[in-house]
Formats: structure tokens, sequence, C-alpha cells
């Protein structure tokens, strides 16, 4: 094997590696929380001492900083889309959301740790504090500005589009929750149908 071949595997195994770990975390974080997520839990769930898991993320903080980034990046695709995709009436956009919905179901452990980590980080001290609130910022941005994008003038005039927004948002967040408890009792797909209904009819009017 020569040198460029062994550098490139040496790589290959690293970014494996580092995968491995990071949705290993992903659970953790979503079964203990921020907290009760140690060091030593991870590395016996990845078969490493601590010094080795150290070696890819030397803090908790960039552990769980590389978690987030990780499924950004992951997610950043779909939501690209969704903000993009044509949308030529009210009802088209909230049929989006509901297939974002229904992708959402199917990526359980994923919304969890999200759930886990919003819920966690509404204290100050918490390391993702701020990555949450700027988040949130971002989301509201791109729905405002991109999301409801050429059916703007489609949705009655007294409605503000940043309310609208932190109303479709906290109606997901919720639902999340309540089907994590009880998923089920809790169809999510379903409920948010019925809310598209009530809202769609009340924006068109």
């Amino acid at each position: 094997m020569n040198k460029y071949n062994s550098t490139t595997k040496k790589k290959r195994v690293r970014r494996d590696r580092t995968e491995e770990i990071l949705e290993t975390a992903t659970r953790l974080f979503s079964e203990h929380g921020y907290q009760g997520t140690t060091f030593s839990l991870l590395a016996e769930a990845v078969q490493l001492t601590e010094p080795g898991v150290l070696h890819y993320f030397p803090s908790k903080i960039h552990l769980l900083q590389g978690v987030l980034e990780y499924h950004e990046q992951k997610n950043a695709e779909r939501y690209l889309s969704m903000l993009q995709a044509e949308k030529k009436n009210i009802p088209d956009l909230f049929s989006l959301l509901e297939d974002l919905v229904a992708e959402n179901e199917k990526i359980p452990g994923l919304i969890q740790l999200f759930t886990v980590l919003v819920s966690e980080s509404i204290r100050s001290d918490h390391p993702a504090h701020d990555y949450f609130i700027e988040r949130y910022r971002r989301v509201r941005e791109g729905y405002v500005n991109q999301f409801f994008g050429e059916i703007k003038d489609k949705i009655r005039p007294d409605v503000d589009l940043n309310e609208l927004t932190i109303l479709i948002l906290a109606v997901m967040d919720g639902l999340q929750i309540q089907w994590l408890l009880d998923p089920k009792k809790v169809d999510m797909v379903a409920v948010y149908r019925l809310f598209s209904k009530i809202i769609v009819e009340y924006l068109e009017n």
C-alpha cells in the first residue's frame, strides 16, 4: 500500500468513527439529555476508552456542537427544498408542511433529541441555549422570506407572517411532544391535517 492509499484509508476510518460517535451521542442525548450523558457512557457504547473519545471530541461542549452541526447538515437539503418548492396557493403551502410532519414520524430518535435539547436549553447557562435561539430565528426568517414567497399576496392582509410562522412551529413542536409521549394515541399527520384545514380556511377569508 502506497503512502497516498494509506492516508486515504486513515481519513476514511476516522470519518466513519466520527460518524459512529455522533450517531451514538445522538441516541444518548435523546435518552439521557445533555446533563445525563457522560463520556464514560459514550465510550462504552462505541467500544472506546474515554481518552479515545476525547481524541475526537476534546470536551462535552465540542461533542454537543458536533451532534448539532452533523444533523443540521443532514437536514439542510430537505429544509432548503421545502423552502424553495413551488407553491401556487395556501393549501400547497400547508400540504408541504404536512409532508414534513410525515417525514418526521420516520425519525423518532432525532425528534426526541431535538425535543430534549430544546427543553434543556431554555436555561440560559445551557451550552445549546444560544444555538437554539439562533436556529428558531433562522427558521422564522426562512419561512417569512422564502417559504411564503410567491403566495404572500394570497394571505389575508391582517395576518402577520412572523406570528403565523410562530404559530405553525408551536403546533409542530407541541405535536411532537405529545407523539413522543404516546405515539399509539397521537397521530401527528392526522392532527396536523386538521390544523391545516382550520388555518387555511382562515387565511383565505
